[in-house]
């Protein structure tokens, strides 16, 4: 059963879920498959899942987050990142709707220091640390 605070992480990350819906079921609409996990709904595979996973794709990851969904090429790709993937989930539990600007913030602040804007940036590595 999910308490108040369960309830209001959902609220809080809404904005985002709302955007991983929308694509989530353009991602349906061309054959993708849904499942929900530890509160997530993933999608992954379909038409749109096989043009991103082919090799020329310019697809640069094979899942995203926006808040309590997640989005994958495929199913062997969702169960690869999915704890990379629930860490950012975490994250919009936590920025909420200043999740996204802050993502971005973080990457050019990366790309003005002549970093990595993707690996280096602060959301990244906390994904790659495990949280």
């Amino acid at each position: 059963m999910l308490g108040a605070a369960g309830l209001a992480a959902y609220v809080w990350a809404s904005p985002n879920s709302a955007i991983g819906l929308l694509l989530g079921a353009v991602m349906t609409f061309f054959g993708a498959h849904r499942s929900a996990v530890c509160g997530v709904l993933e999608f992954s595979g379909g038409w749109i899942g096989a043009r991103l996973r082919h090799p020329a794709s310019r697809f640069p990851f094979r899942a995203i987050t926006f808040g309590h969904v997640i989005l994958g090429t495929d199913k062997a790709a969702l169960d690869a990142a999915r704890d990379h993937e629930h860490v950012h989930v975490r994250q919009y539990e936590t920025w909420g709707p200043f999740f996204l600007p802050a993502y971005l913030a973080s990457s050019a602040w990366q790309l003005l220091c002549g970093r990595r804007c993707y690996r280096d940036n602060w959301f990244e590595r906390q994904a790659y640390d495990g949280g």
